[in-house]
C-alpha cells in the first residue's frame, strides 16, 4: 500500500521515511478531526430537523390548497367580469348583447375561458335571450294589413301555384313594412312564410337559391326584429336540411341557452348571485351546465361542467405542476381517501364542490430533495477529511520527490563524471605512453591514435547529448525543418557509427525501401535521435551483435526502425523508459549510461510531429520505431536508394 502511495520514497538513501510518515498520520488527524466533528454535528442537526419535517410538510401543503382555491376564485371572478354591468335597455337589442359578449364561442374548438353560452337578462331578472318567444306587442290578428295580405294569399292560390303564392305573400309582407309582425306565441310571421316557399319550390328553380340565401341571414342575424331563439333554431335545422352552405357560429351556444332556460322554468335567482349548476334532464342526471352570474346581473355565462371543471383543474396545474400537485375538483360528498390527499371547499365561487390536492408527488419530492441536501451537507464534511488526507499525501508524496530529484541529479553528476572520465583517462593514457616512448613505431603510433579518435568521437558524442538534454529542459531547442530525403539522414548516422560498429563481432546492416517520400525535418537533431537508438542498441548487446536499421513508409509517416538482438527489458517498464534519468533494468549486466537517450530521442521526435513505437522481449532483443509525419503530396519527392 506505502509502495503505491509514494513510490519514489522507499528507495530513498536518505532517512526521513519514518519521520515523514508520523507527520502524515499528525496531519490527517488533525484535519480529519473537525471533519468528523462537523459531520456529527450536522447529522445531529438533522435528526432534529426530521422531526419538525412532517408539520412543516403539512403547512406548506395546506399553504399551496388555499393559494389554488384563491386563484380559481380569482379565474371565476374574471370569467363572470367580462360582460360588465350590461343589461339591454330594450328586448330587441338582447340578441345584439348575446352575438357581441359571445365573442369567440362559435369557434369548432372553444378557446380556454371562452363560454358555452350565456344568457341576457331583463332588468328583472327575466331571459330575454335566448328564450322560447319574444313579447308580443302588435299581434297581427288585430293588424288590418296582415289580414288582407293573408285573404290575397289565400285568393291567388286559386289561380297560382302554392310557391308562387309563398314567393308574392313574403314579398307584399315586406312591402307592407310587416317584418316585425309575430304570432301570438312571439314567433315572426315572415321566415316561416318563406320557409314554406321553399318547401314548395324546386331546387332548379331560378328563385330557390336567392330565397335560402335570404331566409339564411334572416336566421344568422340577431338584430332587431329579433327572432325567438326556438324559432331561429327550427329554421336552422330546415335550411341545413335544404342544403344552406351559410353557418350559424351561434347555433351550439343558443341550443344550450334554451335548454337552461327551459331547466329554470322561471326567473334566475338574483337575489344570490352565485354559481350553481343544472341538469339539462328532468331526472336530473343528465349533462350539468354551470351558471355564473356576472357583476350586476344582465348576464349569466353557461358552461358545461366538465369542460369548465377540466379548465379550471389545467388551470391549478399549471402552477402547481411543476411542483408535484395535481388538483381535482370533486363533490364535497366524497370521502377524502389516503393521507396523500387534502380538499377544501370552493365555497360561494363552486357551491357543493371542493378542490382535492394530491400530495404524494410532492411529498416525494420534498423528501428526496431533503435526503439529497442532507447527503450533501455530509459529502461534504466527508469530502473536506477526504482532501485533507490527500493534500497532506500529495504534500509528503511532493517532498518525498524532491528528496528522490536530489538524489537522481546526484547520481546523474556522479554517472556523468564517470562517463567523461574514461574516455579521458583512455586518451591521455595512451598520449602519454607515446610521449614516453623514445621509438616510436607507426603500426602501435596508428593503432594508439585510432583508439584516440574513437574516444574522441565518444567524448563528443556524450557531450552532445548533455548539451541536448540542457537546450531541451530550459525549451532553448531550435529547429530548422525542411524537406529532407530520408536518406541524407540516414547516411549521417551510419557516418558517425561506422568506424565503431565494424569491430569484429558487429554485424551491423541497414536496409531502405525504394521511392521513399520526402519528411519535413531538421536533419541534425534527427540524426542525433537515431545516433541514439543506435548507441543503445550497440550498448545493450553482447559480443555477438546483431544489428539492423530499416527504413520503410508506413501509411502516412517514414518508419526508422533499429532492431537489436540485445537483452532487451520488461516490458511493464515501457511506460517510463522514455523518462529522464531513467535506466531500464534488464538481465545480464548492470545498466550504465546517465538515462538521458531515450527521452532525447522521445522530445525530438514529438518536435517533429511524430512518435516513437518500443517492441522488447527479456533475452532476446528490441525494436525501436519513429515514426515521422511525410511532406504534403504536392512537395513529395520518390526517389530510389
Amino acid at each position: 500500500m506505502l509502495s503505491r502511495l509514494f513510490p519514489s520514497s522507499l528507495g530513498l538513501r536518505l532517512k526521513p521515511r519514518g519521520e515523514l510518515f508520523v507527520s502524515l498520520l499528525g496531519i490527517g488527524l488533525a484535519v480529519a478531526l473537525p471533519a468528523v466533528a462537523w459531520v456529527w454535528t450536522t447529522v445531529r442537526t438533522l435528526d432534529r430537523d426530521r422531526r419538525d419535517w412532517t408539520q412543516e410538510l403539512q403547512t406548506l401543503h395546506r399553504f399551496r390548497l388555499e393559494e389554488a382555491i384563491r386563484t380559481l376564485d380569482v379565474e371565476l371572478n374574471a370569467r363572470g367580469s367580462r360582460a360588465g354591468h350590461q343589461t339591454p335597455p330594450q328586448v330587441s337589442e338582447a340578441g345584439v348583447l348575446f352575438r357581441d359578449l359571445l365573442g369567440d364561442a362559435g369557434e369548432a374548438v372553444l378557446q380556454e375561458g371562452a363560454p358555452d353560452g350565456l344568457l341576457v337578462l331583463a332588468a328583472d331578472g327575466t331571459p330575454l335571450y335566448p328564450a322560447m318567444a319574444i313579447g308580443v306587442i302588435n299581434p297581427p290578428e288585430v293588424d288590418l294589413r296582415g289580414e288582407t295580405l293573408m285573404g290575397a294569399f289565400h285568393q291567388r292560390l286559386l289561380t297560382q301555384s302554392m310557391g308562387d303564392a309563398y314567393l308574392g305573400l313574403a314579398a307584399q309582407w315586406v312591402e307592407q313594412g310587416l317584418e316585425g309582425s309575430r304570432s301570438p306565441s312571439g314567433r315572426l310571421y315572415l321566415p316561416s312564410i318563406e320557409l314554406a316557399a321553399l318547401q314548395q319550390l324546386s331546387r332548379d328553380d331560378a328563385r330557390f337559391e336567392p330565397t335560402l340565401e335570404s331566409l339564411a341571414r334572416r336566421v344568422s342575424r340577431h338584430t332587431a326584429p329579433l327572432m325567438p331563439a326556438s324559432q331561429r333554431l327550427f329554421l336552422w335545422r330546415e335550411l341545413q336540411r335544404l342544403g344552406t352552405r351559410a353557418t350559424l357560429p351561434t347555433e351550439s351556444a343558443e341550443v344550450l341557452g334554451l335548454a337552461v332556460v327551459q331547466e329554470l322554468a322561471g326567473k334566475p335567482d338574483r337575489e344570490h348571485p352565485t354559481a350553481k349548476t343544472v341538469h339539462l334532464s328532468a331526472d336530473g342526471l343528465g349533462p350539468e351546465v354551470w351558471l355564473i352570474p356576472a357583476p350586476g346581473g344582465g348576464v349569466i355565462w353557461l358552461y358545461k361542467r366538465e369542460r369548465l371543471h377540466g379548465e379550471l383543474e389545467a388551470r391549478v396545474n399549471r402552477s402547481l405542476g411543476p411542483q408535484g400537485y395535481r388538483a381535482q375538483l370533486v363533490s364535497q360528498r366524497d370521502p377524502v381517501s389516503g393521507v396523500e390527499n387534502l380538499q377544501a371547499s370552493m365555497g360561494v365561487a363552486l357551491p357543493g364542490w371542493a378542490l382535492r390536492l394530491d400530495t404524494s408527488v410532492a411529498t416525494a419530492e420534498l423528501a428526496g430533495s431533503a435526503r439529497r441536501q442532507a447527503a450533501l451537507q455530509i459529502a461534504s464534511a466527508a469530502s473536506a477529511v477526504i482532501l485533507g488526507a490527500v493534500l497532506s499525501i500529495l504534500a509528503v508524496r511532493r517532498f518525498l520527490q524532491r528528496v528522490r530529484l536530489t538524489e537522481v541529479r546526484h547520481d546523474f553528476l556522479t554517472t556523468v563524471s564517470h562517463e567523461l572520465r574514461t574516455p579521458m583517462t583512455s586518451i591521455r593514457m595512451l598520449i602519454d605512453t607515446l610521449v614516453a616512448d623514445p621509438d616510436l613505431q607507426p603500426d602501435r603510433t596508428r593503432a594508439y591514435l585510432e583508439v584516440v579518435s574513437r574516444e574522441t568521437l565518444r567524448l563528443g558524442r556524450l557531450v552532445d547529448d548533455y548539451l541536448t538534454f540542457a537546450r531541451l529542459e530550459r525549451g532553448g531547442m531550435n529547429y530548422d525543418f525542411q524537406p529532407t530525403a530520408p536518406e541524407t539522414v540516414v547516411e549521417a548516422a551510419v557516418r558517425s557509427v561506422e568506424p565503431r560498429f565494424a569491430s569484429p563481432g558487429c554485424d551491423f546492416r541497414t536496409e531502405i525501401a525504394r521511392e521513399l517520400p520526402m519528411i519535413q525535418a531538421d536533419v541534425p537533431s534527427l540524426t542525433t535521435a537515431l545516433l541514439n537508438l543506435l548507441e543503445n542498441a550497440y550498448k545493450y548487446t553482447g559480443a555477438d551483435k546483431r544489428i539492423l536499421l530499416t527504413v520503410t513508409r508506413s501509411g502516412s509517416t517514414l518508419c526508422f526502425a533499429v532492431t537489436d538482438n540485445g537483452r532487451g527489458f520488461d516490458p511493464r517498464q515501457r511506460s517510463r523508459i522514455f523518462e529522464k534519468f531513467y535506466r531500464a533494468e534488464g538481465p545480464g549486466s548492470p545498466v550504465t549510461g546517465a538515462g538521458l537517450g531515450l527521452h532525447i530521442v522521445k522530445s525530438i521526435v514529438e518536435a517533429h510531429g511524430g512518435q516513437v513505437e518500443v517492441e522488447t522481449t527479456p533475452g532476446e532483443g528490441s525494436r525501436f520505431a519513429i515514426h515521422i509525419p511525410v511532406v504534403a503530396a504536392d512537395t513529395e519527392r520518390h526517389h530510389e536508394t
